[in-house]
């Protein structure tokens, strides 16, 4: 028998294919319709049953086009990242196709609601652990289609990604069953869309006169550490934040790490941080880094946190927010608490810590939450901000190190999800952009493009009613990974019975 050669398989167009198309459906060339068609020849893969040692090098080969199509940004930030984002994802779907596979083999009845309960797991399970980098969610491939994002105030990002893939489900069958499968796909397109037609008409806002303005004023990445430039980078803050006071807002919002200094530690810097808000009148929000002294048994003398807060009008700093959720290696090396010999090796990361808990901020009685960078890839934690009350939300963001690449797109089109999902108005002030008003509707109110220096403000939208996801369903992909351990249980049921 002829041994497969790997570069000569066949068998292996079809997840290449599948990841081609679901990778260009999350890049800004506005091809997110792929994502209606990118599982199918997945699909057509699985149904040939094929064997184990085919399934992994499918899964390699999906993992590999996959990550390279939709996470080729990575390297402008890390070469060595960009490789480990490579093992770590042809791990995970390795995994992943291998127990889709010989569970859909044992129970080919259920081999669609396998697929399924499979893949949200994988989806969902990304949001948790040191490894956690959740940007694989198929339903960001919709962030052009603002009707069909109105179902994420029931499901969130989840639901959206379960839609899609019983599209591809439903588009897949009918070669085979046409008249069924188109029938129950034109109801599900007719319910998909009427609900979001619905909702954008219907959902009750209101307008404050409370304005909020964002600052971006564009400082490249290769020079915001530098100290010959941080007068200049002070200076600008200093002329576009009073550009902004123009505008009377009750608060303006500077970036991530907007004063490369530890403000709450440098008299200087602080002071500057008082007057910027007692001169123009305005509160200001802003991130910084920050430390505080450790304690023995920890291995420095210092912990250091990527860190916000809000000075009010008069210039007095409010409590300090230390961000939750840490980039993995590029802000904290994993499991450090496990292996402390880690805390030797250095790859450029920072080893920020966690912060521990959520922080609340207010202007005229109005209440927000802040997200720093990442975070804003995580509806559980926008969906705990929502059920604390808050009227609007603010994400703070550098982005300078991804360019003008795909990454910074991508990030900033979570905005939309969240707040839809939420039912919030988000405000993101980026370092080098993309700075963004978002409505509750997930439209984009005001936008300031890459590398512009420049203002928005507008008006504090309100919603008063709480979302289906905040309230019930912010944990509704449980129910898929309840479905995956069933089918696991009942796989090792049939094997006994066999024995």
């Amino acid at each position: 028998m002829k041994k497969d050669n790997f570069f000569s398989r066949s068998y292996l167009i079809k997840p290449f294919l599948s990841a081609l198309m679901l990778g260009l459906s999350r890049l800004p060339l506005h091809l997110g319709f792929l994502v209606f068609f990118g599982f199918i020849p997945l699909l057509s893969f699985f149904a040939e049953k094929p064997s184990v040692k085919r399934t992994i090098f499918a899964a390699l080969t999906f993992s590999t086009v996959y990550t390279a199509v939709t996470l080729h940004w990575i390297s402008l930030v890390t070469v060595g990242g960009f490789l480990g984002m490579f093992i770590l994802f042809g791990l995970y779907f390795s995994i992943l196709f291998v127990l889709i596979n010989v569970v859909q083999k044992k129970l080919p009845k259920m081999r669609f609601p396998i697929f399924v309960t499979f893949w949200m797991s994988f989806e969902y399970l990304q949001n948790f652990g040191e490894f956690r980098f959740p940007w694989f969610d198929v339903g960001y491939s919709l962030s052009d289609f603002l009707v069909l994002l109105q179902l994420a105030d029931i499901g969130g990002i989840y639901l959206l990604s379960v839609l899609i893939i019983t599209a591809n489900i439903l588009i897949y069958r009918a070669s085979v069953h046409p008249k069924k499968n188109i029938l129950i796909l034109f109801i599900l397109s007719g319910i998909w869309f009427g609900y979001g037609i619905w909702r954008l008409q219907t959902l009750d806002l209101e307008q404050r006169k409370e304005k909020v303005a964002i600052v971006q004023v564009s400082i490249p990445q290769h020079l915001k550490w530098k100290k010959s430039y941080v007068d200049t980078t002070l200076a600008l803050y200093s002329e576009y934040t009073k550009k902004a006071a123009e505008e009377k807002p009750k608060l303006v919002i500077l970036p991530e790490s907007a004063i490369p200094a530890y403000v709450e530690k440098q008299t200087g810097y602080k002071n500057f941080v008082k007057n910027l808000a007692r001169e123009n009148h305005t509160n200001i929000f802003l991130g910084f880094p920050h430390y505080e002294t450790a304690k023995p048994p920890y291995p420095f003398r210092f912990k250091f946190y990527n860190a916000a807060t809000e000075v009010d009008s008069t210039g007095k700093f409010l409590p300090l927010y230390y961000k939750n959720i840490l980039v993995p290696f590029g802000e904290r090396i994993p499991f450090l608490k496990v292996f402390p010999f880690l805390w030797k090796l250095n790859f450029g990361q920072a080893n920020w810590e966690y912060g521990k808990k959520q922080a609340f901020y207010e202007i005229n009685g109005l209440k927000f939450s802040p997200l720093i960078c990442f975070e804003i890839a995580f509806p559980e934690l926008t969906a705990r901000m929502v059920r604390h009350n808050v009227d609007f939300i603010v994400n703070i963001t550098n982005d300078a190190w991804f360019k003008k690449s795909a990454g910074t797109y991508q990030h900033a089109m979570m905005t939309k999800f969240r707040a839809v999902e939420t039912r919030k108005q988000i405000f993101r002030a980026a370092n080098t952009g993309y700075s963004l008003i978002i409505s509750p509707t997930g439209k984009i109110l005001k936008k300031i493009g890459l590398y512009e220096k420049n203002i928005i403000s507008d008006n504090i939208l309100i919603c008063e009613k709480k979302s289906v996801f905040t309230k019930y369903l912010y944990r509704f992909p449980l129910v898929f990974v309840l479905g995956a351990g069933f089918f696991v249980v009942i796989f090792f049921l049939k094997i006994w019975m066999i024995r």
